[in-house]
């Protein structure tokens, strides 16, 4: 811009010098014209401006993290003069990393017309990622002004930890009430109490579940399904705390695959965290549909910076299978899973590195009645593969 002025100011006392060396009307029109070409850039540039429609545009649905992804910058000028060059900040952040990047792009925008740049995003990490632009500058055909419009609001989109293949679930606890009772509506059990369906007689069934009646109706042998029971919910503690961003996103990681992994067998389930501006236990029951929704919760929650939270789970309360999920477990965390009331309890520890890890598995010596497994960051999928819920 300063030497598009310097320019401009060379060319004009030229003119001057031309307009006094000749005096006649050309050189009079030529200098008026140069001398007003500055105010009617500017004023197009103006009237270009304030017409000029901007939307930034995010993908929908669930995002996973890894995986590139698509923004787009839809322009439209519908006026009838073009703004020769627009140079567009688009900045987005992860608010788990709190680190901002930022991409520039530089265009012109021809008279009525439309169009829709994208933008390629490869997110590492898991977390609600902002885009907002946070600069617009039109620059007129001579680039010797430039103004600033005021840019669309920002976009919000989640992307989503990986989920990792586990084992089934096996073992599922019987609730003790049986008024409370649920059974599988996809899956057959042995549970004699409730039928689960009819199906034809195959050879090694069980002569106890023939249904006599039914196949004398028949001709063939008719066999009842009895139902599956679907046990005590288990709970899901995320110690969710101040950590590295990789470590968190291992733990979260590790905290959807064994929900889904849950969800899949039908077991009920909570996910479980600590709320520091509430200073109150947070507690999602997990259904198919609200898996993200309770990750995305949890995702949203301020970390907090105590060695352990576990002091705000009832002592009292009787938990069929607590799976502890947190980054680097520590002698006194463990101390307090064995005050509770649990049948089972799982713990699952990111750890930064190999010294962490060795320093995790001297202290799970100390503790065997407890499944332990430790994680790290980049190999939750190999480590996962162990757990047995």
């Amino acid at each position: 811009m300063i030497l598009a002025k310097l320019a401009y100011c060379l060319l004009l006392v030229g003119l001057m010098f031309f307009f006094l060396l000749f005096k006649d009307t050309l050189s009079l029109i030529l200098l008026l014209c140069i001398f007003l070409l500055p105010g009617f850039s500017w004023l197009w540039l103006r009237i270009a401006g304030s017409r000029l429609r901007i939307r930034l545009l995010c993908p929908s649905g669930t995002l996973p993290a890894g995986e590139q992804i698509e923004l787009q910058l839809f322009l439209q000028n519908p006026c009838i003069l073009p703004i020769p060059h627009a140079v567009f900040r688009i900045r987005y952040r992860n608010k788990l990393a709190q680190q901002d990047e930022t991409i520039l792009v530089s265009t012109g925008l021809p008279a009525r017309s439309s169009q829709t740049i994208g933008l390629q995003l490869l997110p590492e990490y898991c977390g609600c990622l902002r885009a907002e632009i946070t600069q617009i500058r039109l620059y007129d055909m001579l680039r010797m002004f430039r103004i600033r419009i005021s840019a669309p609001p920002a976009q919000e989109l989640w992307i989503m930890p990986h989920i990792w293949p586990m084992q089934p679930v096996s073992g599922q606890v019987l609730s003790q009430d049986s008024e409370n009772e649920t059974f599988s509506q996809y899956r057959s059990g042995d549970d004699p109490s409730e039928v689960f369906g009819l199906r034809d007689y195959h050879p090694g069934d069980r002569l106890n579940r023939i249904h006599w009646k039914l196949s004398e109706k028949n001709t063939g042998l008719i066999v009842k399904e009895f139902s599956l029971p679907i046990g005590q919910a288990a709970v899901l503690f995320a110690e969710w705390k101040q950590s590295p961003l990789p470590m968190q996103h291992a733990l979260l990681e590790s905290l959807i695959s064994v929900s889904v992994a849950f969800s899949e067998s039908e077991h009920p389930h909570n996910l479980c965290w600590f709320d520091p501006p509430g200073e109150r236990l947070v507690t999602v029951p997990v259904s198919d549909a609200s898996i993200y929704e309770g990750i995305r919760r949890l995702m949203s929650t301020p970390t907090h910076t105590l060695s352990s939270t576990l002091h705000c789970i009832d002592p009292d309360r009787s938990i069929s299978h607590l799976i502890y999920f947190t980054a680097g477990v520590q002698p006194e965390q463990l101390v307090q899973l064995e005050q509770l009331h649990a049948d089972r309890i799982t713990v699952i520890s990111v750890n930064a590195d190999e010294e962490d890890a060795a320093c995790f598995q001297r202290t799970a010596a100390a503790f065997p009645q407890m499944e332990l497994c430790a994680v790290s960051p980049g190999c939750v999928g190999v480590a996962l593969r162990e757990v047995i819920l």
